[in-house]
């Protein structure tokens, strides 16, 4: 922000700071006087010094402690009256940057109160002398020190004044010590003083306190970079005064308002609030204040690239303050005009006005305009292609801007400068310009906090609303109604839950009652009519890709949703055919076949184990699955484990026990996890079975047949669509090895011969 800026918004708090000594005046010219100061301090000057000189001082008529200021002979002022009117005197010379004048026109108004014993007024003109050297002599260390003795004054002058005038005087003190903290960047300090001051506050009961209050601590925030918070305060402010219709604070919290939001770069809204200011300064001829408003709706226009309008505007303010004899001011707005003619690209009035900036800069002893002009100096003389020129402008404007601390423009003199070296051809120096350029931006970048500006809008409207928060209580009748329509429509969705809720009751009890129909479908359709074992009816064409994974994961048997047990990715099977339960049939007929075999199946439920499984595959076959952790055991154990199984059910049956049994691993091909898909590895098992039968009807007793690939038998010798044939060139080849129960020699052709014939 420019100097200038800061310069109005110290005239914004003086404006403010003496708001906080508003009190009731029995003589309307003062009062009068006393308002005018927040806007027009010349006007106030003029009536209050026309009061002092129209009328003489006039002896109290008591000497108690408390003045009546009484005034009905228009010709006399009391001395409570006349130290009033020292003390708009003062703060009129203090907002006119006149220190001098006011510290003369405070030291009068404090001499007159001590001679009346006026305790509360001496305190306040004390105060009121504190903040001048504060405000216009930039003596801290002073003025924190007369803050000091008056805070003492006051606790020992306790009994000489009202309980409200002690309240008063001490939030008076809490505030200007914490606007000095503030200012000096003790921000916790301050903070912590504006905590103090509005409990004092709360006592006052007084509007418009309040409103400075909330527009004080607003601009502290803003100054230490709370956006938010200070958006918040200044906010408050603004309402405040809208409610009570305080048009001049309203003018003021606009112009806060303003200054945020294009700091921000909300520029919709700050143009909105600038323009709400300019418009009560217009209205009521306030010709400071409106110079101040005009060059920061020209600012916000300038930085939208609407130069015309931002021209026009700076025009406007320059007028103003050349009424006002404001040389510091018109050579800020001179040079603001400069700028944006320099963007116009009209050079010659760009430096026409550059030529007025420096003069009034000189005369006054500005050093940052005078930096900042020779900065724009240099950018016009790089336009130009004065690049010599350019250069030693700017490094004198850098100079200057790094004496007085402005980082800003030193950022804009580091870019330029760069620039006009590298059209130099000297790259050395741009590098370096550029290296410190990038270095301020980054602390720069550092020290600010980031918003994003639709994040802060959306702040704004949610503090705009929260304020109106007050508005709906004065909207009861409409509340009761919204309530007792709320309450119908409660009592309707309650009606409405309990309805949907039997409902879902209803559904829930069908849904279970149909579940347990489908689990006892399910386990009917999965379940032998006969064995009571489960079956390989559902198994389909889907089956295969429960087989597709990688070797590095657990192979997963599925068939169907019958077979879904997760399983090692070793299994071995065995087929096994069992020729009693097809003669039990036709020695002891069907009932007798009947209940045998359920009982057969009863037994091997109670007896296979799991992750052992058995399933029934069709009358007199079943179909064995284990995990096969190791794959060199010899197939004949597994083979002894089923025979035992039938000859302990036979046991005294006198049954022939004999089985066919045809064994196999999966993965059948031990390098390729996904060549054999279920169905495939089903025909090896029923090749294998078939010819166990074969060697049975040749030898008497079980037999046995396993068949497994050789390690290094490629995947591809299986590839084709007849598994049966595959099997039988691999053992043709080699590849396949057959183990058998039995010793004579087994052909495979006729089984593959045979399989061509089915139709």
């Amino acid at each position: 922000m420019s100097a200038s800026r800061w310069l109005f918004r110290l005239l914004f708090i003086g404006m403010i700071s003496f708001s906080t000594q508003a009190k009731i005046f029995t003589t309307p010219i003062l009062a009068e006087a006393n308002e005018l100061l927040q806007t027009n301090p010349e006007q106030s000057l003029v009536i209050t010094a026309r009061y002092l000189d129209q009328r003489r001082l006039s002896a109290p008529k008591e000497t108690s402690r408390v003045h009546i200021n009484d005034e009905t002979d228009h010709s006399v002022r009391t001395p409570l009256s006349t130290v009033n009117a020292l003390q708009i005197l003062a703060k009129a010379h203090y907002l006119l940057n006149q220190p001098d004048k006011a510290l003369a026109a405070i030291k009068q108004a404090s001499d007159i109160s001590a001679e009346e014993n006026l305790t509360f007024s001496r305190l306040e003109s004390q105060l009121i002398r504190a903040d001048i050297h504060w405000g216009n002599l930039k003596n801290n260390a002073r003025s924190l020190k007369m803050l000091d003795n008056i805070d003492a004054d006051i606790t020992s002058s306790t009994n000489l004044m009202l309980d409200s005038q002690i309240k008063r005087l001490q939030y008076q003190l809490l505030m200007q010590r914490s606007i000095i903290e503030s200012a000096t960047d003790q921000e916790s300090l301050a903070e912590k003083g504006f905590l103090k001051a509005k409990r004092y506050l709360i006592n006052l009961d007084d509007p418009g306190e309040l409103i400075h209050y909330q527009l004080v601590v607003g601009r502290h925030y803003f100054k230490h970079g709370h956006y938010d918070t200070a958006l918040d305060r200044l906010l408050s402010g603004y309402w405040l005064a809208v409610e009570h219709d305080d048009q001049a604070q309203t003018a003021i919290a606009n112009y806060e308002l303003a200054v945020l939001f294009e700091q921000r770069k909300v520029f919709d809204k700050a143009l909105e609030h600038a323009t709400q200011a300019g418009e009560f300064f217009e209205h009521y001829d306030r010709s400071r204040p409106l110079a101040k408003t005009l060059e920061l709706i020209a600012s916000i226009y300038e930085q939208q690239g609407r130069y015309n309008l931002a021209l026009v505007h700076y025009f406007n303010a320059l007028d103003q303050e050349n009424q006002l004899n404001s040389e510091i001011r018109s050579a800020r707005l001179r040079l603001n005009i400069a700028r944006v003619y320099l963007q116009l690209y009209n050079y010659p009035k760009s430096e026409q006005y550059l030529h007025h900036t420096r003069l009034l800069a000189t005369q006054t002893g500005n050093e940052a305009i005078l930096a900042d002009a020779q900065i724009l100096q240099g950018k016009l003389d790089l336009a130009e292609g004065n690049i010599e020129e350019a250069i030693s402008n700017l490094q004198a404007g850098l100079i200057a801007a790094s004496r007085i601390g402005n980082s800003d423009l030193q950022l804009t003199g580091e870019s330029l400068l760069s620039k006009a070296f590298e059209q130099q051809s000297d790259f050395y120096n741009a590098l370096l310009s550029q290296r410190r350029y990038e270095q301020l931006f980054s602390t720069k970048q550092q020290a600010q906090v980031k918003n994003n500006v639709e994040v802060f809008k959306q702040q704004q409207r949610m503090l705009e609303r929260s304020l109106h928060l007050e508005d709906l209580e004065r909207q009861q009748f409409e509340s009761s109604k919204a309530l007792y329509k709320q309450k119908n429509v409660t009592l309707f969705l309650f009606c409405l839950t309990g309805v949907i809720f039997i409902l879902l009751m209803r559904r829930h009890k069908t849904a279970k009652q149909l579940q347990a129909r489908l689990l006892r479908l399910r386990n009917d359709f999965y379940t032998h009519p006969r064995s009571g074992l489960r079956n390989l009816r559902m198994l389909t064409a889907k089956l295969p890709s429960s087989l597709q994974q990688s070797s590095a994961n657990f192979e997963q048997w599925h068939l169907g949703e019958i077979i879904n047990e997760p399983l090692s990715d070793r299994l071995r099977f065995a087929l096994f055919e069992v020729p009693f339960l097809k003669h039990i049939y036709l020695k002891h007929g069907y009932q007798q076949g009947l209940e045998l075999e359920r009982q057969f199946g009863e037994y091997l439920t109670e007896q296979i184990c799991e992750p052992a499984r058995l399933y029934h595959f069709s009358d007199a076959m079943f179909l064995y699955i284990e995990p096969n952790s190791r794959l060199d055991s010899a197939p004949d154990q597994l083979a002894g484990s089923l025979q035992q199984l039938v000859d302990r059910f036979l046991e005294n049956k006198h049954i022939d026990n004999r089985i066919r049994i045809g064994m196999a691993e999966y993965p059948f091909l031990p390098r390729a996890y996904t060549a054999i898909n279920d169905h495939e590895l089903l025909d090896i098992l029923l090749m294998a079975t078939n010819a166990a039968r074969e060697v049975s009807k040749q030898e008497s007793g079980s037999q046995w047949v396993h068949l497994s690939a050789i390690d290094a038998a490629p995947a591809a010798s299986f590839a084709s669509d007849n598994i049966r044939r595959s099997c039988i060139q691999g053992i043709q080849n080699g590849l396949v090895k057959i183990q058998t129960s039995g010793s004579c020699d087994i052909s495979w052709n006729n089984d593959h011969v045979s399989d061509k014939n089915i139709s």
